[in-house]
C-alpha cells in the first residue's frame, strides 16, 4: 500500500458481528483481568512496567494501579518471538496480477507472504531487526486486506496488486533467503491484526512523512477515525534525507493539469498558490490560476501530477512552490501521503528496540493486537 494515496473506506463483512475482547460481569466475586493490549503482544513487554488492574468487587469496578521497579530496563532489539497460536480462520482472496492481469485466488496468508517484501524494504544487515519488520509489514498487510477486501467488487475482485491496494509479487518469486524470514515473520503472527475493537482498522501506511503524519480529514477530506488524527514522528525527522524537486515549465504543467477536470486551466497558467496547510505542513488547499481558476488538495494535486511522470517525481503534499522565469519549480519533504503508519519512522523505532506492538499504538493510537477471528460473523 506503500507510496499512493489510499481511499477510506468502511468496509469488512464481518463486521457484523463485534464481539468484544473481553467480557466483564459485575456483582461476582474478586476477579482480575488484563488490558486488552497486552493479550497479543508479538515482543517481551520491557521490565519494570506499570500493571492496570481492573478488579471487580460486588456491583463496582475498582481500578487500581500496581507499579515495580523504580526505572524501565533499556530497550535493546529482540529476535522475533514465535508465540503459539489459536486456529487461524481460512481467508480467501481474488487478487488482480498486474494491471488487467489474470485474477488468482489466494488464502490470506499466503497473500501476506507475498505482500510482505514488496511493500517493507528488509535490507538490514541486523537479522533481529529484519524479523520485527516483517512482522511488523505482516500484520500491516493482513489488517489492510481484510478492511478492504471488496475494494474492487464491481471489477469481480477483491485487491489489485499495485500500490493501490498493496504490492503483491508471489512468494516463489522472492528470493530464497528473504521468502524465508518472511514466512517466519507470517506464521508468526498468522490471524492478528490492528483492531479498534470494532474488526480491522484502514492501516493505511506510507514511505516517509518528513516528520509528522497527517490527518486523514486533512488528506482527502470527510470524517477520520480517532486512529488516524496524525501523530508527531521524532524518529523520522531526525533521519537525514534530501528534498526532493520537481521543475516543470507553465505550459507543460499546464497539459498535466488539464488531464483532469478538476485541476483543468483551460489555455494558459499564470500560478500556483498555497491556500492552506494542516499542523504537520501538508498543503490541504492549493490554488491553480489561469484561464480557468481551480482550488484542488495538495494530495489530489500530487496524484495528478504523479499520475503523468511517475510516482517517484511528485512525492508528497509537503511542498513549496517556487516560481522561476519560465517555469514553476515544486519542493517538499516526504514520501507518500502523510497518514497512519510511516515506514521510515518505523524502521528507526524498530531499530531503536521498541516493540512493534508500540510502534502500531504509536501511530494508530487507541489500537491493539486481536485475532481476526474475534470478529467474523458466526
Amino acid at each position: 500500500m506503500g507510496l499512493a494515496a489510499r481511499q477510506i473506506r468502511p468496509v469488512l463483512p464481518c463486521q457484523t458481528a463485534r464481539p468484544s475482547i473481553l467480557r466483564f460481569v459485575s456483582q461476582r466475586p474478586m476477579q482480575t483481568s488484563p488490558d486488552p493490549r497486552d493479550l497479543y503482544s508479538l515482543s517481551p513487554r520491557p521490565r519494570f512496567r506499570r500493571q492496570l488492574l481492573r478488579v471487580f468487587c460486588d456491583t463496582a469496578p475498582v481500578v487500581l494501579f500496581v507499579a515495580w521497579g523504580a526505572t524501565c530496563a533499556p530497550r535493546e532489539v529482540r529476535p522475533p518471538t514465535t508465540l503459539p497460536r489459536p486456529h487461524v480462520p481460512t481467508v480467501t482472496l481474488r487478487v488482480e496480477l498486474g494491471s488487467n492481469g489474470p485474477i488468482r485466488t489466494l488464502d490470506l496468508e499466503e497473500y501476506v507472504r507475498g505482500s510482505v517484501p514488496a511493500e517493507m524494504p528488509l535490507a538490514e544487515s541486523d537479522e533481529a531487526v529484519v524479523g520485527q519488520l516483517a512482522q511488523l509489514q505482516a500484520v500491516l498487510t493482513r489488517t489492510y486486506a481484510l478492511a478492504n477486501v471488496d475494494r474492487h467488487r464491481e471489477e469481480d475482485f477483491d485487491l489489485c496488486s499495485t500500490t493501490h491496494c498493496q504490492v503483491y509479487r508471489p512468494a516463489e518469486d522472492q528470493p530464497p533467503g528473504v521468502r524465508h524470514r518472511v514466512a517466519e515473520a507470517v506464521a508468526s503472527t498468522a490471524g492478528l491484526i490492528v483492531t479498534d475493537g470494532t474488526g480491522p482498522i484502514q492501516a493505511l501506511y506510507h514511505a516517509d512523512c518528513g516528520g509528522a503524519t497527517s490527518s486523514a480529514t486533512a488528506v482527502w477530506g470527510g470524517p477520520a477515525p480517532h486512529y488516524l488524527l496524525g501523530v508527531q514522528d521524532h524518529q523520522c525527522r531526525l533521519i537525514s534525507r534530501e528534498n526532493w524537486s520537481v521543475s516543470l515549465t507553465h505550459d507543460h504543467l499546464r497539459r498535466i493539469l488539464n488531464t483532469t477536470r478538476e485541476t483543468a486551466v483551460g489555455a494558459w497558467l499564470d500560478r500556483i498558490e498555497i491556500v492552506r496547510r494542516d499542523p504537520a505542513g501538508r498543503a490541504t488547499e492549493v490554488a491553480l490560476l489561469g484561464q480557468h481558476r481551480q482550488q484542488v488538495r495538495g494530495e489530489r494535486l500530487r496524484s495528478v501530477i504523479s499520475r503523468q511522470l511517475g510516482a517517484r517525481s511528485f512525492r508528497s503534499a509537503r511542498f513549496s512552490v517556487l516560481p522561476r522565469m519560465n517555469e514553476i519549480e515544486f519542493r517538499g519533504q516526504g514520501f507518500g501521503h502523510g497518514v497512519g503508519l510511516c515506514q521510515r519512522g518505523a524502521i528507526a523505532r524498530v531499530r531503536e528496540g521498541y516493540p512493534i506492538d508500540d510502534v502500531l499504538q504509536h501511530y494508530y493510537p487507541g489500537t491493539w493486537l486481536a485475532p481476526y477471528r474475534e470478529f467474523m460473523a458466526t
